[in-house]
């Protein structure tokens, strides 16, 4: 046996708490943790991963929202609450698709179940990444589940962070509680009210020097590209090199403080 540690065994101060009440899905989450170099901790209950979230302060939490003894969002909130804790990651993995509300509440990531292990260490080092050098995080605004999630995916591959919004109303929501680099709204299919997501993020002192980039087929009547809204025009199904020339030029500068 070599003196030094294995690559993969646990490293002291990288304990995960998993909090999940179903024992089976306990086990594999743990299973696929310390494989990684995890330690692991396990709750079975809201009251015991409060307990031992400050007791161990663990570096990150998965979170289950259907537990036995209290609701899994109340455990985030109160996560949240206390200044012991407010601070360590917490991916929540539920069989409810509440992304946004997870977000709103302090969630860092939100896998639906089922999930693999990829899946899972993607996460936790996103996660954890943000508390090293956060990557630019980005607020997407579609009508269209479908289209909204595969052009997330095609900006995530690229390094950033993005969350998802359906619609002008959930967007100001999410961009108060989440203070996104840049908000990019995509017009090509309508349904969006430009107008008043714009009013809504200029009328918040801490949404209004967000920039807002919109792509579009042509420029609404009477609006040009004034520093309110920034406008990419489209002219065919290509939008992702366009897209992303327009949001690094708009980020160029050092990321918010």
């Amino acid at each position: 046996m070599s003196e030094g540690r294995k690559a993969n065994a646990p490293a002291a101060g990288r304990t995960v708490l998993v909090v999940e009440d179903n024992p089976q899905a306990a086990k594999l989450l743990s299973l696929h943790l310390s494989r990684a170099g995890y330690r692991v901790a396990v709750a079975g209950g809201g009251a015991e991963a409060l307990r031992l979230a400050l007791e161990q302060r663990p570096i990150a939490i998965t979170l289950d929202l259907m537990l036995p003894d209290q609701d899994g969002w109340e455990v985030l909130e109160r996560l949240k609450a206390s200044p012991l804790t407010r601070d360590i990651p917490v991916v929540i993995i539920s069989v409810l698709d509440r992304q946004p509300l997870g977000f709103r509440l302090g969630a860092a990531e939100f896998l639906v179940k089922p999930i693999d292990r990829a899946a899972l260490l993607h996460a936790l080092r996103c996660a954890l990444a943000r508390d090293a050098e956060p990557p630019r995080r980005i607020l997407l605004v579609h009508t269209n589940p479908a289209e909204l999630r595969a052009l997330a995916l095609s900006m995530m591959e690229h390094n950033y962070e993005v969350n998802e919004a359906l619609g002008s109303e959930e967007a100001a929501c999410l961009a108060r509680r989440l203070h996104p680099d840049l908000v990019v709204v995509d017009l090509l299919t309508g349904g969006i009210d430009t107008a008043a997501l714009v009013s809504a993020l200029k009328a918040d002192v801490e949404t209004a020097r967000i920039p807002i980039l919109a792509l579009t087929v042509r420029l609404p009547p009477g609006q040009s590209d004034n520093g309110a809204v920034h406008f990419i025009l489209i002219r065919d199904e290509d939008i992702e090199q366009p897209l992303l020339a327009a949001i690094t030029l708009l980020l160029s500068g050092p990321p918010k403080e």
